[in-house]
């Protein structure tokens, strides 16, 4: 095999994984904001059960924590001296563990409420664009340098993405667990 042919074929495999990040990415986009956008505004507001948080709280978690994802990746960056995805199976045993519970770090934890369901689905739908439009057209094997993903490492924007996608997920489900306990509190 030739290094043209090997060049082709690498970059031909980064588009195959690009087109599948964009794909999970409008998935999970889907799925969390159709979940928020059927409860209703009181709903929104409603703790579950003892020691949960609202759906409003879990949405203001995930856009606290991506939030500082677009500057993350698109600061300082560096050559990737390493596989590109090599932290990725660490981040998914962490955040598609539903099994296990974690105490968010304080610097992302929710406030109380009360919760604004337009604009929580707004600022979703803006949080996620700003991130699309990253997966969509830059150099995803770069390493970040300005933050260091707690307890892991400087991240690549290709294990930032996945980060988004993992957490997406499990919180995903948390949100669906919520929609459930709290379908039958009226706005009355």
């Amino acid at each position: 095999m030739s290094i043209i042919s090997s060049s082709a074929e690498a970059k031909s495999n980064e588009t195959v994984d690009r087109k599948q990040l964009l794909h999970d990415l409008d998935q999970t986009e889907q799925d969390f904001y159709a979940i928020l956008a059927a409860l209703t505004p009181r709903q929104v507001n409603t703790v579950p059960f003892e020691g949960s948080w609202t759906a409003g709280q879990v949405t203001e978690h995930i856009l606290m924590s991506e939030s500082g994802i677009p500057e993350t990746v698109l600061g300082s960056t560096e050559q990737t001296d390493r596989p590109v995805a090599q932290y990725v199976p660490v981040i998914e045993s962490i955040f598609l563990d539903f099994t296990a519970k974690y105490q968010a770090p304080e610097f992302i934890i929710p406030s109380e409420g009360p919760h604004d369901q337009q604009q929580l689905l707004e600022a979703f739908k803006s949080e996620r664009a700003a991130i699309r439009e990253i997966a969509a057209n830059e150099d995803l094997t770069l390493t970040c340098t300005d933050f260091e993903f707690p307890q892991i490492a400087n991240l690549t924007r290709w294990e930032w993405l996945q980060f988004v996608l993992c957490h997406s997920k499990r919180h995903t489900r948390q949100l669906r667990n919520i929609s459930e306990k709290v379908s039958g509190v009226s706005d009355l």
